[in-house]
């Protein structure tokens, strides 16, 4: 029987799977077309086709999101979504190959919310589940013995400050690109009296919004009025950058804390070597300018930002002992 090992990524917003020997096979939006039926639901798309799916065309169907800032809170529709995926990956076979997976989650995850991961990846038929914090991927991702990681996802931020011997101290905040899109949005209709839809806000800010002062772009863009009737206003660089600050600033006070609680060995490291950023919202233009004069020292951007807690994932899979350290439990 073949044996195919995975490192999958629960993100706050994605799942990102790769698998050993190849890489990454997989990066799709947490997202699925579903119905309610009776015991249960009746599935259709998953991941981008789910996402790009306009709600005019759904008919009785939702988009629904089984995972939240990391957290399983649909567990049925996660199993079905996840074992969609895996068949998307997996090649066919008359004998089904044998599954193990290194998971990455949230280093604030319950003890329950764990163990309904671990749950919901043996329903989908994966035989061996491994759950690991996602910071101590970061760790394997860089190779190196230690250091502070921001992690800024779609819908949480996660600061660690790590060793070779595992997490020191951590936190995580609920704030990340889903939180800057609504700030957008309120800043929107409080300043122009236009409602922007979802899709609308993550363009612009894709394309527009800037951290540096001096960005006086401004777009032009379409809503619905107080009155309930389509309006285009133009919306600033500025505009955007303002409603946001305070979002980071709170990200920074996070960051501050995690620093005074970090032990003297690590925190020198941390002097010497800086700061290492990545998730998909670090890649704001100004954004790491912005906070390196907040904190005196260099941010670090790691390549490859949305699937680098996947790619150092999979270092364990060819180097059990270094995870079995760093989790402090032995692994056969």
């Amino acid at each position: 029987m073949a044996h195919i090992e995975l490192s999958v990524d629960l993100g706050s917003k994605f799942i990102t799977v790769c698998q050993k020997d190849i890489g990454l096979v997989l990066r799709e939006p947490a997202v699925a077309v579903a119905r309610r039926v009776k015991g249960g639901y009746e599935i259709g798309d998953v991941g981008y086709k789910a996402e790009s799916i306009v709600s005019s065309a759904l008919g009785g169907a939702s988009i629904i999101s089984p995972v939240k800032e990391g957290s399983i809170v649909d567990e049925g529709m996660f199993v079905q979504m996840l074992k969609l995926f895996l068949k998307r990956i997996l090649p066919s076979s008359v004998i089904p190959p044998r599954i193990s997976a290194t998971v990455a989650i949230s280093l604030s995850l319950s003890g329950g919310d764990r163990r309904v991961v671990e749950k919901c990846f043996l329903k989908a038929g994966v035989k061996e589940v491994t759950l690991v914090e996602s910071p101590l991927c970061l760790l394997a991702y860089t190779g190196s013995i230690g250091g502070l990681f921001v992690d800024i996802g779609g819908g949480k931020t996660e600061v660690a400050a790590v060793t070779n011997r595992g997490i020191a101290c951590g936190a995580t905040v609920n704030i990340g690109g889903d939180a800057f899109n609504s700030a957008i949005i309120d800043a929107a209709y409080t300043s122009y009296g236009a409602k922007l839809g979802e899709y609308t806000v993550e363009k612009l800010k894709k394309s527009a919004l800037s951290f540096y002062l001096n960005d006086e772009a401004a777009y032009t863009v379409s809503g619905g009025g107080r009155d309930g009737a389509p309006r285009s206003v133009r919306v600033t660089a500025a505009d955007m950058r303002d409603a946001v600050l305070p979002l980071v600033d709170d990200i920074i006070e996070v960051i501050y804390d995690v620093m005074d609680k970090t032990p003297p060995e690590l925190a020198a490291e941390i002097l010497r070597k800086g700061i290492f950023i990545t998730g998909g919202s670090s890649h704001i233009p100004g954004l790491i300018e912005y906070m390196e004069q907040a904190f005196e020292l260099p941010l670090t951007p790691l390549y490859d930002a949305e699937n680098c807690v996947a790619l150092g994932g999979m270092k364990f899979l060819d180097d059990k002992k270094l995870l079995s350290d760093l989790l402090g439990i032995r692994l056969d």
